[in-house]
């Protein structure tokens, strides 16, 4: 009976470990955005020694080259929008407004704000939009930060596609 008593302690004890280390790593895991700015909370890259107009063109040819359209705002600040995916209609239109074709796009607004001397921080967040161009009808939903690598990577990519030296002949 003994041998019973410190078997199930053990398990116990292992189970609760586990559930320690679980935990732990949920918490790691979610603390990763902790060393960025609030500013730059879904994802965002700081790129230096460049200029606003370098910026913005790198982030165009990007943007352009994943699948995006630019899309022109009244307030001047860079927007893009794709078609979503099928997946992404499902979950954001529903199963019925999938099925009826309602639209659905991916809608990524840019900001580049200053970031110390000779920094800018480009930062992006993204937004689910049903019925787009409807006034009435249009509604959006902002992804979730863990939703933010894909759009991590192409800020990346913005940023390796800027700082890349000049080739000459």
């Amino acid at each position: 009976m003994n041998s019973f008593n410190t078997v199930f302690n053990l398990r116990a004890f292992f189970s609760r470990t586990a559930w320690l280390f679980i935990f732990a790593a949920v918490l790691a895991a979610g603390c990763s955005s902790l060393n960025k700015p609030a500013s730059a909370s879904f994802a965002s890259v700081i790129i230096s020694s460049q200029s606003i107009e370098k910026i913005k063109a790198a982030t165009v040819t990007v943007f352009t080259q994943n699948g995006y359209q630019l899309m022109s705002l009244p307030t001047g600040e860079l927007a893009f929008q794709r078609e979503a995916t099928r997946r992404e209609q499902i979950d954001y239109a529903g199963f019925v407004g999938a099925h009826q074709g309602e639209p659905v796009v991916i809608r990524v607004r840019l900001s580049i704000e200053p970031s110390g001397v000779g920094a800018y921080l480009l930062g992006c967040k993204a937004y689910a939009v049903c019925n787009p161009g409807q006034p009435v009808f249009e509604t959006s939903t902002a992804l979730f930060n863990f939703q933010s690598g894909s759009y991590q990577r192409l800020l990346d990519n913005v940023k390796g596609t800027v700082q890349q030296p000049a080739v000459t002949p």
